[in-house]
C-alpha cells in the first residue's frame, strides 16, 4: 500500500491547490493551517497513489532547495523531510499531468480527472466507472476497456446515448397527445395528433406543450433542460468541439465524461416518461374497457391494472406530472 497520496484541495477558489499527504484529513489540515481556513471551507478530493519511490526524490529536492536558499539553516537540513505538503510541479509531470489552456483557462488532466479554478470532474475509465457503479448492469461491461481502444468505446457510447435519445422521444410522443391543448388540433384522429407531434414540432416545443397542461417536478424539469443541450450537441458536431476533440486523447476522455454524464440524466429519464407511457396505455385501456365485452380483452386489461410494475410506473408519474386544472 502506498505511503503517500495525492489531493486536490479546495476552499474559496483562489487557494485551490494539490497537496500530498498520507490521507483526506491530513491533507486538509495542511490548507487550513496554512490559510486560515474554517473546516467546512475546505473539499478534499483524492486523485491518485504515489510510488513510495518518489519520497526519496522529494526529500533530496526539498534539502538541496533549503541549502541553496539558505533556508531551514537551524534545522538539520540532512533529516528534512518534504511531505505532507504543497505538491511541486515536478512530482505532478512525474504523474502524467498534462496541462492546457482552454477558454482563457488552465486546465490539467491528471489520472482521469480534469481540474481548473472551482472545478474538477472525473472523464475517460473513471468517469465510465462511475456511471457503471451507478446503473449496475445497465452500463456496458468496461473491465477489458483500455485508451488503446478507447475510439471504439467511444462509438459504442455514441451509439447508446443516440438509442437513448430516441427511447425518450418515442415515448414522450406517444404518451403526450393529451397535452395538447390548442383547439386547432380537436379534429385530428390521435395517429394523425402523434404523427403531427414526430413530423412537425421540435424536442423542445414538445416540452414546452407538455408544460402548458401539467406542473413538472423541478429536479426532472432541471433534467429535462440539461437533456435536451446535450442532445444538441451531441446531434450538432460535439466531436468537433475543441474540449471534445476525438483526434486527441485527452479530447476523448472528456468525450466519454461528457456522455457518462448524459446516459446518467437519460436513464433517470427514460424511467418517467416510460411511466407516462404506461399511464397513457391505461388510460387507452379503460376507454376501450367502456365499450368491449370481449372476455379475454377484460382480462388482459385487468392483469395490466393490478400489475405491481405497472402500479409503481403509475406512482411515479403521478410524483412527476401534475395536471394543471
Amino acid at each position: 500500500m502506498n505511503k503517500w497520496k495525492l489531493y486536490w484541495v479546495t476552499s474559496d477558489g483562489l487557494e485551490d491547490c494539490f497537496v500530498v499527504a498520507k490521507n483526506s484529513r491530513s491533507a486538509k489540515r495542511i490548507e487550513k493551517d496554512a490559510n486560515g481556513f474554517e473546516d467546512q471551507e475546505v473539499q478534499v478530493t483524492r486523485i491518485m497513489d504515489i510510488p513510495d519511490e518518489y519520497e526519496m526524490l522529494a526529500n533530496s529536492k526539498f534539502r538541496d532547495w533549503s541549502k541553496k536558499h539558505d533556508y531551514n539553516k537551524y534545522l538539520d537540513i540532512d533529516n528534512l523531510i518534504a511531505w505532507p505538503y504543497y505538491a511541486d510541479r515536478w512530482l505532478l509531470d512525474l504523474l502524467g499531468a498534462e496541462y492546457r489552456m482552454i477558454e482563457e483557462k488552465e486546465e490539467i488532466l491528471i489520472n482521469d480527472f480534469v481540474i481548473s479554478t472551482n472545478s474538477i470532474y472525473p472523464v475517460g475509465v473513471r468517469a465510465m466507472k462511475e456511471l457503471a457503479e451507478l446503473t449496475g448492469d445497465k452500463f456496458p461491461n468496461i473491465s477489458n476497456v483500455s485508451y488503446e481502444g478507447m475510439r471504439s468505446t467511444l462509438d459504442n457510447m455514441i451509439g447508446i446515448c443516440i438509442t437513448a435519445i430516441h427511447k425518450i422521444e418515442k415515448y414522450i410522443t406517444d404518451s403526450f397527445i393529451f397535452a395538447i391543448g390548442n383547439e386547432r388540433y380537436g379534429e385530428y384522429s390521435i395517429k394523425e395528433v402523434t404523427s403531427l407531434w414526430k413530423r412537425k414540432l421540435t424536442f423542445g416545443k414538445l416540452i414546452k406543450l407538455i408544460q402548458e397542461r401539467f406542473e413538472i417536478d423541478e429536479d426532472v424539469y432541471y433534467a429535462l433542460t440539461l437533456f435536451l443541450a446535450q442532445r444538441n450537441k451531441i446531434a450538432h458536431g460535439l466531436t468537433m468541439d475543441e474540449r471534445f476533440d476525438i483526434d486527441t486523447v485527452w479530447g476523448q476522455k472528456e468525450l466519454v465524461g461528457y456522455l457518462a454524464l448524459f446516459l446518467r440524466n437519460a436513464w433517470l429519464l427514460e424511467e418517467v416518461f416510460e411511466s407516462a407511457y404506461t399511464v397513457t396505455m391505461g388510460v387507452g385501456f379503460n376507454l376501450i374497457k367502456g365499450d368491449s365485452d370481449d372476455p379475454e380483452l377484460l382480462k388482459t386489461i385487468n392483469d395490466f391494472e393490478k400489475d405491481p410494475i405497472v402500479k409503481n410506473k403509475i406512482a411515479l408519474f403521478s410524483e412527476v406530472f401534475r395536471m394543471k386544472i
